[in-house]
C-alpha cells in the first residue's frame, strides 16, 4: 500500500508504503528533502498507530536530536515519536521540521489524544536500514518492531 500526501504550505510532498512481516513492519519512504523524509516517517508512524481520524492537535513540543548520520537520525526520530506517543498518549501527526542536517534535526511536533491504538509499535530498528539520496530526493527503508 502506498500513500501520497499532498503538499500544504511549504511542506514537500512525500510518500510511504508498508510491508508487513511477523513482528515487524518495513516502511518505505520517499520525499524531495531529508526534512520531508522525516515528516513522512512521522506520518507513516501516525497511520500505523491511529485507528481513527485525527483529533484536535495539542500544543507544539520541540524535538532536538543529534546522531552520527542521517540513517541513525531517522531511527532516532521515529523512536522519539514512539516514546512521545507512549508517554503522552497521543498520536503525532502535526510535524514541522525546522532544520535537518546530516547529524541533527530540530522540529516541532503536535499530537492529538487517540482513544485507542491500532498497531502498537515498539521501536524503529537498524535492521535493513537504508537512507539514500538520488536525483529525485531521498528514499529510505526502516523496519519497525511491532
Amino acid at each position: 500500500m502506498t500513500v501520497a500526501v499532498p503538499t500544504s504550505g511549504d511542506q514537500p510532498a512525500g510518500a510511504h508504503s508498508f510491508e508487513e512481516h511477523t513482528g515487524e513492519v518495513r516502511v518505505r519512504l520517499s520525499a524531495p528533502t531529508f526534512a520531508g523524509l522525516l515528516v513522512e516517517a512521522g506520518r507513516a508512524l501516525a497511520e500505523l498507530l491511529a485507528d481513527e481520524a485525527p483529533g484536535e492537535l495539542q500544543a507544539a513540543e520541540r524535538v532536538d536530536l543529534r546522531d552520527v548520520d542521517r540513517a541513525a537520525l531517522l531511527v532516532h526520530w521515529v523512536n522519539e515519536l514512539i516514546f512521545l506517543s507512549e508517554t503522552r498518549k497521543r498520536v503525532y501527526s502535526g510535524l514541522e521540521v525546522r532544520s535537518a542536517g546530516d547529524r541533527e534535526v530540530v522540529a516541532e511536533v503536535r499530537g492529538w489524544p487517540a482513544s485507542r491504538v491500532r498497531t502498537a509499535v515498539k521501536a524503529a530498528t537498524f535492521h535493513g536500514l537504508k537512507v539514500t539520496q538520488g536525483p529525485d530526493g531521498f528514499s529510505a527503508e526502516v523496519v519497525l518492531d511491532v
